[in-house]
């Protein structure tokens, strides 16, 4: 009797748990997330009935970084059969969010007697809202565009294939994630979803590209007459990321700029104009100040000129796998100065006597080298966005500074010439 008084009492707590379980499954009629970007990204849930809920969460991680977040949803204002939603602002730089980025999200939802229920786990890539996006793709770079610009986005896709594979065989990167490349047709579209350090920058410059290498994403002005050349360097930088794993941080700028110049596959030859202009008037800066870059321009065009020489030489001069080397003792957090002896045999001060040697610069020729950062105005940390919009401004103010040379000059002969009449 007393047995099955037991098996009575399991019988009703196991199909009380059943019918409980089952209940928590079916509260949750729908749920979805929706893009909002550049202003942020909506979360909604349908839920059948509000009276037993305590709380509901929305927990989501963007792919690349390290943990999920989690936010409460307001149920204050609820009424049933109305969406819950929730609205997280990505405007800000510490809840940036690039477009193109994938996100996984789910709802968890806590009942007033303690018990909790998660909804399945969802995958999205989350694009600029403003615009109706289409799509090209290869094994690892997917290009999103919009508008009708198809046969620019296939020849930015095969670009950035062909980067990618040069650059990974390079570093030793075996297995690539897929990288989405937002495509924008002109500057001013990309304004609005591109990071910008300062006001400054805001107003002054303009980024024809940025590399977000834990996220995978790179935003690119298609419509920019150096776009391939821009791609390709940034999507280098997401590959020197993999390659150095998590210790991306200590690569260099120098040699993370140099390998991306690398990676450009449209390389513009009014850097190597100012490196020899550098190199003439003693003007270059030694890699071991170069963790970041000068904030004058022309200094500015001087470090990424002196990285990408450099950076050859290092290819061009030493056994296949030494950069793989080099890349795997950084990863290991190894100093830069271990890990260049480790990798190349010699420090990289002798590497860089080495170098100088082969453009055929004297050591006494640059005692005036530009070191430490005394010698290094408004110093940034050298985002490489933007990087061929500073040669292009550069050049530019160069030919009005001639311009009105040469008229101030036209100008003077002709009053000598009424003079002389």
């Amino acid at each position: 009797m007393r047995k099955s008084n037991y098996l009575f009492i399991f019988l009703i707590v196991f199909f009380v748990n059943i019918n409980y379980l089952s209940a928590d499954q079916t509260i949750v009629n729908n749920d979805s997330a929706k893009s909002l970007i550049p202003m942020g990204i909506e979360f909604n849930i349908d839920v059948l009935n509000r009276e037993n809920i305590e709380d509901i969460q929305v927990k989501f991680k963007v792919q690349g970084r390290k943990s999920f977040q989690y936010e409460y949803l307001d149920l204050d204002n609820y009424s049933n059969g109305e969406s819950l939603k929730y609205f997280f602002s990505t405007e800000q730089s510490s809840r940036y969010i690039p477009p193109g980025s994938k996100l996984t999200y789910f709802f968890e939802v806590f009942f007033k007697d303690g018990s909790s229920y998660k909804t399945e786990k969802k995958e999205q890539t989350f694009l600029d809202s403003r615009f109706k996006w289409e799509k090209v793709e290869g094994d690892i770079v997917t290009i999103y565009y919009h508008g009708p610009v198809s046969r620019r986005a296939k020849k930015m896709l095969e670009a950035c294939e062909e980067s990618v594979n040069k650059i990974s065989r390079l570093l030793g990167v075996e297995e690539n994630e897929k990288i989405s490349v937002m495509m924008y047709n002109n500057y001013s579209e990309m304004f609005d979803v591109v990071v910008k350090k300062s006001e400054t920058q805001a107003s002054s410059l303009i980024t024809e590209g940025q590399a977000f290498a834990t996220e995978n994403v790179v935003l690119v002005d298609g419509g920019s007459r150096s776009a391939l050349g821009v791609s390709t360097h940034e999507i280098t930088h997401v590959i020197v990321a993999r390659a150095s794993k998590s210790s991306y941080l200590g690569v260099p700028l120098w040699l993370n700029e140099g390998l991306a110049e690398y990676g450009n596959i449209e390389q513009d030859q009014g850097y190597e104009r100012y490196l020899e202009w550098a190199i003439d008037t003693g003007r270059l800066f030694p890699f071991s100040s170069l963790n970041r870059f000068p904030g004058n321009p022309n200094l500015t065009l001087v470090a990424y000129g002196q990285s990408k020489s450099f950076v050859e030489f290092l290819i061009n001069n030493f056994p296949e796998g030494s950069m793989i080397k080099l890349m795997d003792e950084i990863s290991d957090k190894k100093s830069i100065d271990d890990s260049f002896i480790s990798s190349f045999g010699f420090s990289l001060k002798d590497l860089e006597a080495q170098w100088k040697e082969e453009l055929g610069i004297s050591i006494f020729d640059n005692k005036d080298d530009l070191s430490g950062s005394s010698n290094i105005n408004k110093e940034s940390k050298g985002s490489c966005s933007g990087g061929a919009m500073r040669f292009e401004v550069s050049s530019l103010l160069l030919l009005i500074f001639a311009y009105f040379v040469k008229k101030v000059m036209n100008i003077s002969k002709l009053r000598q010439k009424i003079r002389f009449l």
